[in-house]
């Protein structure tokens, strides 16, 4: 297939020429990376900074001892209610987070040691609302232990013959991720879905574009054979795709690299990767490029023109976005771990590299991975450039 390379520099070119290809192959990824790590960061901040509660409470006097929690995390802003059945229209109104209501006689009860209730109202529709009333529960939890510790002291008992068992936590050392525990999450998914999208700014208009201007028949009476044609337009392409796939990982070492205080919590103990695990990643990425760039250019080659050929697009998109969405939860069940993922595409790429980096290769999930997707690679390679060897196809308009 002499003379492909001379293919491949022109189409470079043009995508040189193409600001295009610039922005949404190249410079998109890693800025779209850049932002979601940032979104990400700004959210768990706010998540995890401590904030004021507007909690209500009716017959405050009553709920003295259990307020007394609430007071001193000075989490909450607690206001006084005197109608309890307003409580459900202010939390619907935004004006509280929660309310609390003591019922006549707690703090009697309480004293006597004869386990009062008290009521929490919230909003099942409001996450704020939904926050507030876990985290009472949790402070009012610990302080309700604190208590009965005392009381069994007081009684001059061991507070250890009341507990059943105790319970030691103890982190296993498997090695240090990539990154932090939420972008190793869905990070695989963005690898996978730039190595279909990164031709996406260009596949239209590689084949299809070319016949709807007439500038094909042009390139096919050159000396290049046709093969050489598409095999060179092909290796453009699935180079695209793969800088688009690198820039989106740029995006996310640079971001681990600056260190800022916003997105420091994405990349929890810094950025750490074996050579195992970067080996694995480019032996299981490098076949799905080349099986996309190849199905990509075979649904470009077929179509007559580039309006039919975005059509053919949206229909493969949901077939590469159904299993790379899976891979974002797939790591949640026991199918993480099983056999048959290694032979589904797109997931199997997705697992691979999600274990990769958690620093868990495994031997098998590795080559069949290697195995499914080169084998894909060479039908989607042999599918496209025999479409060029078809005059019917490439004349139709």
């Amino acid at each position: 297939m002499k003379g492909w390379t001379h293919v491949f520099r022109k189409e470079i070119r043009e995508f040189a020429r193409d600001k295009r290809v610039f922005y949404t192959s190249l410079l998109g990824p890693l800025i779209l990376e850049v932002l979601i790590i940032f979104l990400f960061g700004f959210l768990f901040k706010v998540m995890g900074s401590e904030r004021q509660h507007k909690v209500l409470v009716v017959n405050r006097n009553e709920g003295a001892p259990v307020l007394k929690a609430l007071e001193q995390t000075k989490r909450f802003k607690l206001t006084d209610l005197d109608d309890y059945g307003k409580g459900a229209e202010l939390l619907k109104k935004g004006e509280a987070n929660l309310v609390i209501k003591f019922p006549e006689g707690f703090l009697d009860r309480y004293e006597k040691r004869k386990a009062p209730e008290f009521t929490t109202l919230y909003d099942d529709n409001e996450a704020t609302s939904q926050v507030a009333k876990e985290t009472v529960k949790a402070i009012l939890a610990e302080a309700r232990d604190q208590e009965r510790t005392a009381r069994i002291k007081e009684a001059k008992l061991d507070p250890d013959s009341f507990e059943a068992y105790k319970l030691n936590e103890m982190k296993a050392d498997t090695g240090k991720p990539f990154a932090g525990t939420v972008l190793v999450g869905f990070l695989p998914y963005l690898i996978v879905i730039w190595a279909f999208y990164g031709g996406f700014s260009i596949v239209s208009d590689l084949v299809a574009g070319e016949k709807e201007r007439g500038s094909l028949e042009t390139l096919l009476v050159s000396p290049i054979s046709r093969k050489a044609i598409g095999f060179g337009k092909f290796v453009a392409l699935a180079t695209l795709s793969l800088a688009s796939c690198l820039s989106a990982l740029l995006g996310v070492v640079m971001m681990g690299m600056l260190d800022l205080p916003l997105t420091r919590t994405m990349f929890e103990g810094g950025l750490h990767i074996s050579a195992l695990s970067a080996f694995a990643i480019v032996v299981t990425l490098i076949p799905l490029v080349v099986f996309f760039a190849g199905t990509l250019l075979a649904l470009s080659t077929y179509a007559r023109n580039q309006r039919e050929v975005q059509g053919y697009l949206s229909m493969a998109s949901f077939v590469v976005l159904i299993p790379a969405m899976m891979s974002q939860f797939i790591g949640y069940t026991d199918a993480a771990t099983a056999k048959w993922v290694a032979f589904v595409p797109v997931l199997n790429t997705a697992t691979v590299i999600r274990q990769a980096m958690l620093q868990k290769v495994d031997p098998f999930m590795l080559i069949a991975t290697a195995g499914t997707s080169a084998l894909l690679a060479a039908l989607g390679l042999w599918f496209a450039i025999r479409l060029f060897s078809k005059e019917a196809v490439l004349l139709r308009v």
